[in-house]
């Protein structure tokens, strides 16, 4: 029996309760402090890039 093949969920940086469910096709990304966020819509972004440090 093949070995389970482990998965990390990816969640939005602003609201953590929404999962991004294919992160490799999310268009509302950025990258912060060397490390790739997720953003479930372009508005959640935008509140990211005005402050943050509120979200980090």
């Amino acid at each position: 029996m093949p070995a389970k093949k482990k998965t990390t969920k990816t969640y939005c940086t602003v609201c953590p309760r929404w999962e991004i469910k294919q992160p490799e096709k999310c268009s509302n990304t950025l990258l912060a402090k060397g490390k790739k966020r997720y953003f479930c819509t372009k508005k959640c972004k935008d509140r990211f890039e005005k402050t943050p440090e509120k979200f980090l």
